[in-house]
């Protein structure tokens, strides 16, 4: 597994982090982890932090509309309205293939996603709108 999560009370949103090789069906396996966890449904909220020696070079444009969004679609209602998650990518080099799904139109019909450098920046987007109105 190259990925480690767990739910964060102080910030009402789960933290995630991945390390070593990353690819599609790792991410959509943390996700499906996640949004099953008892603490989803008032959270709606995930801080994803990738290692400076994450591998994001297996993900593809083409993982991202014929994998992705498929399973978006299938769990929409697990994952409800409001979802947000956050991505801090510290080495700039791995960055490009998320912005690719940053940029993805229909993707916010899922869930709000964006894509930062460092945490303070991402949890301020992330826990903006949180769920209850807060």
């Amino acid at each position: 597994m190259t990925y480690r999560y767990a739910y964060d009370a102080g910030i009402n949103a789960f933290r995630i982090r991945f390390e070593g090789a990353v690819d599609m069906e790792e991410i959509l396996r943390s996700d499906r982890d996640i949004i099953h966890e008892p603490e989803w449904a008032g959270s709606r909220r995930i801080l994803t932090l990738l290692d400076r020696d994450a591998d994001l070079s297996a993900l593809t444009i083409r993982q991202y509309l014929d994998v992705a969004m498929p399973y978006m679609d299938a769990t929409r209602d697990v994952r409800g309205d409001g979802t947000r998650e956050a991505w801090v990518i510290p080495a700039r080099w791995n960055s490009p293939i998320i912005h690719v799904w940053e940029q993805l139109p229909h993707k916010d019909e899922h869930h709000a996603f964006a894509v930062f450098e460092t945490e303070p920046e991402a949890l301020d987007w992330l826990l903006q709108s949180a769920p209850g109105g807060g």
